[in-house]
């Protein structure tokens, strides 16, 4: 009905769970409702207009092209806090101010935050597989399936001068209000000279296994993981497209 008040999209709320979290962290308690508010608003505004919303992707992640078969989602950006930003392969409806549709098989998601302290060399260990735990990636908002299985383990030097450690893990991930089932490799770059947190996310699905010729029903051969998240291959020319340590 024309009467009722027009419902904010999921995905505003999505960006203010994450300054949510990262004005908690920062001390900035007096200032949540007013400032949160605020982004809140500005936010939602971005999210209407297509050529905001990817121009403010496009910056946050240091590109002028976004990868093939991607569309910008949502950006934010807190000066001197935090960025995040947000692809998916489905296109995002906007139209009378709530997001149609789900956020899709494949998708990307980049936040940028002050350092953590002990948790920086904490999250080193974990991506170079000299620990399991995972409590230090709950810490940053980031929740990986424990029974999921490590598929990849590691460390790529990219163009931008970045060092990226990834681990990838077939399994569901929750990050705020998001949440991907199949492969999710979880990067975690360390730019020159910056002490900042910088994760990046990259989802897809889980190819199927096919069945090796002449084997018989019960004989399955491993699934390919070329060009999936998994594929180191696929995670340096995906993440070639992005200058994030210049961003």
């Amino acid at each position: 009905m024309n009467g009722q008040p027009k419902r904010t999209s999921p995905w505003v709320w999505v960006g203010a769970g994450c300054l949510g979290a990262v004005v908690l962290a920062v001390g900035a308690l007096a200032a949540v409702g007013f400032f949160g508010y605020r982004k809140v608003k500005q936010m939602e505004t971005e999210l209407k207009d297509p050529q905001a919303r990817t121009a403010k992707v496009q910056k946050i992640l240091g590109t002028q092209h976004l990868p093939e078969g991607y569309h910008a989602v949502v950006g934010m950006s807190v000066p001197f806090v935090m960025d995040m930003a947000m692809l998916s392969d489905v296109e995002p409806d906007f139209r009378d101010g709530r997001q149609h549709g789900a956020l899709g098989e494949r998708g990307f998601i980049y936040v940028r935050t002050l350092s953590a302290g002990n948790d920086r060399e904490q999250l080193r260990d974990y991506f170079e597989g000299r620990t399991d735990d995972a409590d230090v990636l709950r810490r940053n908002n980031i929740r990986l399936d424990r029974t999921g299985e490590v598929l990849r383990r590691g460390v790529i030097d990219m163009t931008d001068g970045a060092k990226l450690m990834y681990m990838a893990q077939r399994g569901q991930l929750d990050m705020a209000a998001s949440r991907a089932q199949g492969i999710t490799t979880v990067m975690l770059l360390d730019c020159k000279g910056d002490t900042r947190q910088r994760f990046g996310i990259w989802f897809g699905p889980e190819p199927k296994a096919a069945g090796k010729p002449g084997a018989g029903k019960t004989a399955a051969a491993k699934p390919d993981l070329t060009g999936t998240p998994a594929d180191e291959g696929a995670i340096r020319e995906f993440m070639d497209h992005f200058r994030l340590c210049g961003s």
